[in-house]
């Protein structure tokens, strides 16, 4: 059992509670977003403020913390694995009873043409909110594609602004606690 074995260990709690304090003012000026934001109290997710495909239809909350610490992420972050099996639950009842394979042909991405002009879209991803802006002069390639992962955000300007002045044995678990994916920062 995973609670037990973690949040209720002094230890681990001790390491993480009051340890890279994030507040809301803060989290909004640094562009943090998903679980990172909601730790400190902002309740704000693209699925329930700017609903896309089904999410308007589901029922789930935003688990939020108040503390905006290391603590809080993890929290948040565990509160949200149930959110998540909430979702996945409901979204199993609408599945029709399928019988059969299915198989849907997957289009050839390099043999067709966009219209020109631009277009913005953005979900809500497990790390946060993930962004695509992508220009098109009418080609069959797109003319810019600009991406922005919440771990650009968090594992750059927002562990750089928490690591100031802490204590050197408490950065690593404030960059975990930010939950940054390394591969989407090297840009």
């Amino acid at each position: 059992d995973y609670d037990n074995l973690l949040f209720t260990n002094q230890v681990f709690v001790q390491r993480a509670k009051g340890v890279g304090v994030l507040s809301q003012q803060d989290a909004l000026e640094l562009g943090v977003t998903g679980p990172n934001m909601r730790a400190c109290g902002l309740a704000y997710d693209v699925r329930k403020d700017d609903p896309y495909l089904i999410y308007d239809q589901l029922e789930f909350d935003i688990p939020t913390q108040k503390h905006g610490d290391a603590w809080s992420r993890i929290l948040v972050r565990r509160d949200e694995l149930f959110q998540s099996i909430r979702i996945l639950r409901q979204i199993i009842e609408r599945l029709p009873s399928i019988k059969g394979k299915i198989r849907t042909p997957i289009p050839n991405p390099l043999s067709w043409n966009v219209p020109a002009g631009e277009a913005y879209a953005r979900v809500e991803s497990s790390k946060g909110e993930l962004a695509y802006f992508v220009v098109s002069d009418g080609g069959d390639k797109p003319y810019r594609v600009h991406v922005r992962g919440p771990s650009s955000m968090h594992a750059v300007q927002t562990l750089e602004f928490l690591a100031k002045g802490a204590r050197l044995e408490d950065v690593a678990q404030i960059m975990f606690s930010l939950d940054a994916c390394p591969p989407e920062v090297d840009r």
